[in-house]
């Protein structure tokens, strides 16, 4: 059964500290003209003692703090073992439905706003990802998926495990546009985007189609300086360095790549 969403994650209720731009400057001379702007994201963690904890959050509105909670749109529908659950209905400490594996908790629910009219000039979300559903699979049932750009899906060739050692890579979702079956596009009004992290990095069922759980990547930490370090670990109170969140299950590959790998 669905658990009600934390009023700290709807979309009506949210609201962040102030919070000085300057503040992460490397240099007290740099412009606040070419500081990127701020977004706020909203975060529901699972707490050692099994409690679950909500926080606010402004951070600047680039790729790498985007991402983290970008890439599912309000509505969209999660396998768990009771069925299928709207993603805004999930709490921390949920069971997940995760691709070749047991059902796993959801230790943590990032989440933010996307509204086209914001404009903003260094944010990764241009628009959502729409993806069709195919009559003949046996995700048609759930109907279409609408994704955050940061999104990636689970694509599985047979020829990849001989080349590469690996039968499933992630592949961006924003690489599957074709106007056809997968299409950008502007919602008329704000939506709520979310990103979920499992204990270990997996792939869940959204909608039927595998999609990636959250993290960063690999040597995000080598990029940045001590005060963005600590800013963006902020976003996961439950854990205390880059190192926490794991190996990737996956190789991270564009579809250009898959498809020069594997033709034949």
């Amino acid at each position: 059964m669905a658990i009600d969403l934390s009023p700290a994650l709807r979309a009506d209720n949210t609201y962040s500290l102030p919070i000085k731009i300057d503040r992460f400057a490397h240099s007290q001379e740099r412009s606040q003209r070419t500081q990127p702007l701020m977004r706020k994201f909203e975060i529901a963690v699972l707490l050692p003692c099994g409690a679950a904890r909500t926080s606010h959050h402004l951070a600047p509105a680039t790729d790498l703090f985007e991402a983290s909670s970008s890439a599912f749109a309000r509505g969209t529908l999660i396998s768990t073992p009771s069925g299928p659950v709207a993603i805004e209905d999930l709490y921390p400490g949920n069971l997940i439905d995760t691709v070749g594996g047991n059902p796993e908790p959801l230790v943590w629910i990032g989440s933010t706003s996307f509204a086209p009219s914001q404009n903003l000039p260094n944010t990764s979300i241009k628009g959502l990802m729409r993806l069709i559903a195919d009559g003949y699979s046996k995700s048609a049932a759930l109907g279409d998926l609408m994704l955050g750009p940061n999104a990636r899906l689970l694509q599985s060739r047979p020829a990849l495990e001989q080349l590469i050692g690996v039968k499933s890579v992630l592949t961006p979702v924003r690489d599957l546009e074709d106007g056809h079956s997968a299409f950008l596009v502007t919602p008329p009004s704000a939506v709520r985007l979310f990103h979920l992290r499992l204990p270990r990095h997996t792939a869940i069922y959204a909608s039927g189609r595998p999609v990636e759980t959250y993290h960063p990547g690999k040597g995000v930490e080598d990029l940045l300086g001590e005060n963005m370090r600590t800013l963006f670990l902020s976003l996961f109170p439950d854990i205390e360095n880059f190192e926490d969140f794991g190996p990737l299950a996956y190789p991270r590959m564009s579809k250009e790549t898959l498809e020069s790998l594997t033709r034949s």
